[in-house]
């Protein structure tokens, strides 16, 4: 998102964006495939936590072992970076600065960015340790952490571009609602159901939540977006037929991967 807002016209960042969707649809093979060689070709007692590299040294010769570890620590770096960054941004601009430092000059708020980034960077580097102890796997546990936030942000998201007159409480309480549940279904109260069926009734939930808010206080006029001229938002012309084919090519991939594929 922020490589996206950082393009430099409207049309380049959603050539950036579609780009990467269709990269992304590249997933199962990297994260499904290896998984199912592995267990066909090791055996179902091997450990899920080394699959991967227990794979990987059977298959690859010793020299290139050592080019693909070199490869996936660029791209641990690289996701590693990008979300430290993202929350030290966050931190900085939208809690920091507006609410305890209004008047802080900018060198100085990028230098106490850096200690609270070394702070993050520590503490995660102290939890990774803790892998290990995950009997669902990390690639679970991590999905199931993501949805503290990618699942309500997108929720708000939906209801943002589709509607003019909702105000920020709505998403606001929504936000804190989504949150909330999601913390006790997954930390506190077993509902027997799955993370992925609590985040898609929580999706709906939130989304009639916020319509609901919408409807008894919504603004007095609609919400007009302000141009500041500061770059060109002509739209990339192929958007919409690019973006449906990301879409059906994404679908395509489910259906394949689900019960009523390969998986069946």
């Amino acid at each position: 998102m922020q490589r996206a807002i950082a393009a430099k016209n409207l049309k380049e960042g959603q050539k950036g964006l579609l780009i990467a969707a269709f990269l992304k649809l590249l997933g199962p093979v990297f994260l499904i495939l290896p998984g199912i060689i592995a267990f066909n070709l090791l055996g179902d007692k091997l450990n899920p936590i080394n699959a991967y590299s227990a794979f990987v040294n059977h298959v690859l010769p010793t020299p290139l072992v050592g080019f693909l570890a070199a490869v996936l620590f660029g791209a641990i770096l690289s996701s590693f970076n990008s979300g430290l960054n993202s929350t030290v941004t966050l931190l900085m601009l939208n809690v920091y600065k507006p609410y305890m430092k209004p008047n802080m000059k900018d060198p100085i708020l990028i230098r106490h960015g850096k200690v609270f980034g070394t702070i993050i960077a520590l503490f995660s580097m102290l939890m990774a340790s803790l892998i290990d102890l995950m009997p669902q796997g990390f690639f679970q546990y991590l999905q199931m952490v993501n949805g503290f936030y990618n699942v309500p942000i997108f929720t708000i998201l939906i209801v943002g571009y589709s509607t003019k007159r909702v105000q920020a409480i709505a998403a606001k309480v929504s936000l804190g609602v989504f949150i909330t549940v999601y913390a006790i279904t997954q930390l506190f109260w077993d509902t027997g159901l799955h993370y992925l069926h609590i985040l898609a009734i929580l999706f709906v939930v939130c989304i009639i939540l916020i319509l609901v808010i919408g409807k008894i206080k919504p603004c007095d006029t609609d919400f007009v977006l302000e141009d500041k001229k500061a770059v060109e938002l002509t739209p990339w012309k192929l958007l919409y037929p690019v973006g449906f084919a990301a879409i059906a090519l994404m679908i395509i991939v489910y259906s394949i991967f689900s019960s009523a594929g390969i998986a069946n």
